[in-house]
């Protein structure tokens, strides 16, 4: 009867080792592809943009574009937008690629986003910088 005791426990602990094992799979995969996903940046993906200056205000592209490509972003273009009246930065999808732009959005910290698909563009996306480039989440500004 002793010996049927000391089996049942000897299961029961191994029953309860491989629970434990089970679980900190589980926990590490939930933390490694769900919570993880919200901390990646887009360096994973090949994404090229240009960054326009909306407001007027000197070197606002250049060194929103460093920020951007400190971030693993590769910026092509530098300039001036049409015009330096945006009160809000704008994200543009030039691509038809919603999805990675979306992701751009909310790495950076630009909620609004327009798609104008073009017929060749030269970049996946542009950022019109707006006054309110205080408020993008871009590295080192």
């Amino acid at each position: 009867m002793g010996g049927r005791k000391r089996t049942e426990r000897k299961h029961r602990g191994i029953g309860i080792v491989l629970t434990i094992m089970c679980c900190a799979i589980l926990f590490s995969l939930y933390v490694r592809y769900f919570l993880g996903e919200r901390e990646r940046t887009l360096s994973d993906v090949h994404l090229q943009i240009e960054v326009l200056n909306g407001t007027g205000e000197s070197g606002l592209a250049m060194q929103t574009a460093a920020g951007l490509r400190r971030m693993g972003i590769d910026v092509l273009i530098v300039g001036d937008a049409e015009s330096f009246d945006f009160e809000h930065s704008l994200l543009i999808d030039r691509k038809g690629n919603p999805a990675l732009v979306r992701k751009l959005s909310r790495l950076i910290g630009c909620p609004r986003v327009l798609q104008q698909i073009q017929e060749r563009p030269l970049v996946d996306a542009t950022l019109i910088v707006g006054e309110d480039s205080g408020d993008l989440k871009i590295g080192g500004r």
